[in-house]
This record gives structure tokens, C-alpha cells and sequence, in this order.
């Protein structure tokens, strides 16, 4: 439990670092607001409610979106300390549960 919820807590930071990298501090406030109003989905609700991200970041940024996963699961690898997990679907939110659930065998 306490696992899955450091890991939680590294995902959100993640993703938020993510978005300032490839976007600016600004645009990543303005991508959380349009979570907020348009997905009904808080920041700090992002890791239970990971379909409605990946579905409001692609709302946003259409095509856009994957390389923003991209980004988002690089850094995450690499807080991890382990490799890039794409799933065979290169499906964001099976590859983050994928490298969730690895941690949970270890």
C-alpha cells in the first residue's frame, strides 16, 4: 500500500514536471484547468483516475498528446530507475499500471 502510494505521489510529480518541460508553467495550469472544467478531473486525482487523463490530454492537444505520454513515461523511467515500459498497444495508461504493478513484485 505504502508503495502505491509513493508511486502515486512520483506520478504526479512526474507528469507535472512533464508538462512544464515540454510546455511552460503557464500552459501546464492552463491544461490542469482544462482537466478540471471540461473532464471533471482534479490534479492531485490524476493517478485513480488516470483514463480521464489520457482522455482530456488527447481533448486538448489531439495527436499531440502521445508525445507528451512519451515525455511523461520517459521521466517517470527514469525517477524509477528502470527502462521505458511501452506497452505492445504503446498504451500510456497499461504502461504506467505495467511499471505500478512491477514495483508491487519488488
Amino acid at each position: 500500500m505504502k508503495r502505491e502510494i509513493e508511486f502515486d505521489r512520483l506520478l504526479l510529480k512526474t507528469i507535472d514536471n512533464s508538462l512544464k518541460e515540454v510546455f511552460t508553467e503557464n500552459a501546464a495550469l492552463t491544461i490542469y484547468a482544462f482537466l478540471e472544467s471540461n473532464c471533471a478531473l482534479n490534479q492531485e486525482d490524476i493517478p485513480e483516475k488516470l483514463d480521464l487523463f489520457v482522455d482530456g490530454l488527447h481533448k486538448f492537444l489531439s495527436t499531440g498528446a502521445y508525445a507528451v505520454e512519451r515525455v511523461i513515461l520517459e521521466n517517470l523511467c527514469s525517477n524509477l530507475n528502470c527502462e521505458v515500459q511501452l506497452s505492445e498497444e504503446h498504451d500510456f495508461r497499461k504502461s504506467v499500471i505495467q511499471l505500478k504493478s512491477s514495483l508491487k513484485l519488488k
